[in-house]
C-alpha cells in the first residue's frame, strides 16, 4: 500500500450531499458579508451529537464555523489568538473522541495550520504558540500509542474535502491548499488532494509531519551553543518519531527531504535549514526503530513497507552526497553501516522475490550500500516490476545514481595484469568506446549533466571543452578481459556483466540478510 497511491474506502454517506449544499451557502453568504453562523451551527451541532463516530466532513465544518464566529465577534486579536487556537484544539479532541486513533489525529490539521500563522504573523506569542504546540504533539503521540486498523487509516475523507479546506482558509488572502498544509511539499500536497480527498492515514501522517517540523523549527530558535542545540533536536526528534511509530509520517518525512529545499523558508534561515536537515538525516538514517520490524507484532502491509525502504535509500544516497560535499567522510561511512544493519532493505529484496514467481528476476546486488540497492532496483523495474511508486521517484532514483558514479567512477579501473602498461591520453574516440560498452545501465539513469558553468558535460562527469586532458592507463591484454574490467568499473559496486556478480535470489540469501 503506497501512502501516494492508495486506494481510499469510500463508503456511501448519506450525509454528503448536506454537506456538500451547506459548504457552498456558507462560502457564497461569507462573500456577500452577511453568513449565519447561529443557524449552520445548530444544524450541525444536532448532528455531531448523534453520530457516535462522526465522519470528518462533519467534524471539521461545525469547528470551522465556530472558530469563524469567534473572529467575527471580535476575537481575532493578538492576544486573544492563541487561546482561540488552544480552543479550536479542545474542540476538535472533543468532537473526534468516540473516533478512531486514525481520525483523532487527522482532524487535527486545522490547528496546525492555524499555529503555523501565528509563528509567522506574531513572533511574540512564540512562547504561548511553543507550549501549545508542545500538548498536540504528545496528544498525537497518545493516540499513536494505539494500534492505526488499516481500515480506519483508509477511511476516505470525504468528497467534500477540498471544499472544507475553503471553509477554513475564507479569510485568508491567498485561497489555496498551500495555505492550509504549509510545512509540506508540493509532492506531497498533490498525493492529499488527488481525487477530491485522501485516505485519514495519508492525512493523519501529514498532521504529524507538519506538527513535528513546526516543533523543531521553533527549537532552532533557541539562543544555544549550536552543538547542544543540535543534540536537543537529534534527541527530541528520535523520541518522537518513536512515539510516533507511524509509516505514513515515516515516509512522509523521508519523500521531503528528497527536495533540494525544506518548506520552511518563512520559518528559518538557510544555516538554519541546513541545521535542521542534517538532525532529520542522523534521525532517520542512523536510528533503527522498532516499528519498522516485520517483527514487532504490528500487522504490516508489504507495499508499505516496500515504499518507506525505497525511500529510505533514496534518502541515505542523498544524504551521504550532501555530507561528501561537506567533508565529513566519516558520516558518510556511519550512513552506510546503518542502512546495511537496517531491517528495510533486506524486506526489499523479500518484496522483491515475492513478485517474481516466474523467476524473471536472477540476480540480486553485489553490495548493501543504497547506491547499489538503488541500481538494482531500477534493474529490476526495467524488467516490468513496478519497484518506484511513482515518476518522480524513479527520476530520483536515476539522478542519485549518476551522481554518485560520477563522484566514485574514475576513468576505469586497471586489469590485475600490469605487464606492459604503457601511460596513455584517452582522445574522444576512446571516450566513446567506454560510454558504449556502459550504455546497457547509464542509458537510461544518466542523461547529458550540465555543468554550472553552462557547458556540456560528458556522462562521467568530464566537460566536453575547456578541460585539461585527464591521462589514463591502458592494459594491452586480451579484448574480452579488458571489455570486462571497462564495463564492471562503469556499474561499479552495484552490478556487473559478469556471471559470477550476478548471484541468483535464494530464500536462504533473503532470511541471513534479515538476521
Amino acid at each position: 500500500m503506497n501512502p501516494a497511491t492508495s486506494n481510499n474506502k469510500s463508503p456511501h454517506n448519506p450525509l454528503g450531499p448536506m454537506v456538500k449544499e451547506s459548504v457552498d451557502r456558507f462560502l457564497l453568504e461569507y462573500q456577500s458579508g452577511s453568513p449565519d453562523f447561529s443557524n449552520f451551527t445548530s444544524i450541525f451541532s444536532r448532528l455531531l451529537h448523534s453520530l457516535p463516530d462522526a465522519p470528518l466532513e462533519i467534524i471539521w465544518f461545525y469547528s470551522a464555523l465556530t472558530c469563524h464566529a469567534a473572529k467575527s465577534a471580535g476575537r481575532d486579536a493578538p492576544e486573544q489568538q492563541v487561546s482561540r487556537t488552544k480552543e479550536l484544539f479542545q474542540l476538535l479532541v472533543s468532537c473526534s473522541s468516540s473516533c478512531n486513533a486514525v481520525k483523532k489525529v487527522a482532524v487535527l490539521a486545522p490547528v496546525v495550520y492555524e499555529l503555523y500563522f501565528l509563528v509567522i504573523e506574531r513572533k511574540g506569542l512564540k512562547k504561548e504558540v511553543e507550549d501549545l504546540l508542545e500538548v498536540v504533539v504528545s496528544y498525537v503521540s497518545i493516540c499513536s500509542s494505539r494500534e492505526f486498523e488499516e481500515e480506519d487509516e483508509l477511511e476516505s475523507s470525504g468528497p467534500c474535502f477540498l471544499d472544507l479546506i475553503r471553509v477554513w482558509i475564507v479569510d485568508k488572502p491567498k485561497k489555496d491548499v498551500k495555505s492550509f498544509f504549509p510545512v509540506v511539499s508540493d509532492d506531497v500536497r498533490k498525493g492529499i488532494c488527488e481525487d477530491c480527498g485522501t485516505g485519514l492515514g495519508r492525512l493523519a501522517g501529514v498532521v504529524m509531519t507538519e506538527a513535528f517540523l513546526l516543533r523543531l523549527c521553533l527549537k532552532l530558535d533557541a539562543r544555544t551553543l549550536r552543538a547542544e542545540l543540535e543534540r536537543d533536536m537529534h534527541s527530541w526528534a528520535v523520541q518522537t518519531i518513536a512515539g510516533f511509530r507511524n509509516f505514513y509520517f515515516f515516509g512522509t518525512l523521508l519523500r521531503m527531504l528528497l527536495d533540494p529545499v525544506l518548506p520552511v523558508t518563512l520559518l528559518l534561515k538557510f544555516e538554519d535549514e541546513i541545521l535542521l536537515r542534517e538532525v532529520l538525516y542522523d534521525a532517520l538514517i542512523m536510528v533503527d526503530y522498532p516499528f519498522l520490524s516485520p517483527h514487532n507484532g504490528r500487522k504490516l502491509h508489504d507495499e508499505l513497507l516496500k515504499s518507506s525502504a525505497v525511500l529510505l535509500l533514496l534518502v541515505a544516497e542523498t544524504a551521504m552526497q550532501f555530507i561528501r560535499e561537506n567533508g565529513d567522510h566519516s558520516k558518510v561511512d556511519s550512513y552506510k553501516d546503518a542502512v546495511s544493519k537496517s531491517c528495510l532493505p533486506s524486506q526489499l529484496l523479500k518484496w522483491v522475490a515475492c513478485q517474481t514467481g516466474s523467476g524473471r528476476i536472477t540476480s540480486r546486488p553485489t553490495a548493501s550500500t543504497p547506491a547499489a540497492l538503488i541500481k538494482w532496483l531500477l534493474i529490476v523495474e526495467d524488467l516490468g516490476i513496478r519497484v518506484f511508486d511513482s515518476d518522480i521517484l524513479k527520476l530520483h532514483a536515476k539522478a542519485v545514481v549518476c551522481k554518485s558514479r560520477i563522484e566514485h567512477d574514475n576513468a576505469f579501473i586497471l586489469s590485475p595484469y600490469n605487464e606492459g602498461v604503457v601511460e596513455d591520453i584517452i582522445d574522444d574516440a576512446d571516450l566513446d568506446m567506454v560510454d558504449s560498452m556502459d550504455a546497457t545501465f547509464m542509458a537510461y539513469t544518466c542523461p547529458v549533466v550540465l555543468a554550472s558553468d553552462g557547458t556540456r558535460k560528458r556522462k562521467d562527469g568530464r566537460k566536453e571543452e575547456g578541460e585539461i586532458p585527464v591521462k589514463f592507463l591502458k592494459s594491452h591484454i586480451h579484448e574480452n578481459v579488458a571489455k570486462s574490467n571497462i564495463f564492471h568499473s562503469c556499474v561499479g559496486d552495484g552490478l556487473s556483466s559478469r556471471n559470477e556478480e550476478y548471484s541468483p535470489i535464494l530464500q536462504e540469501d533473503i532470511l541471513s540478510m534479515e538476521q
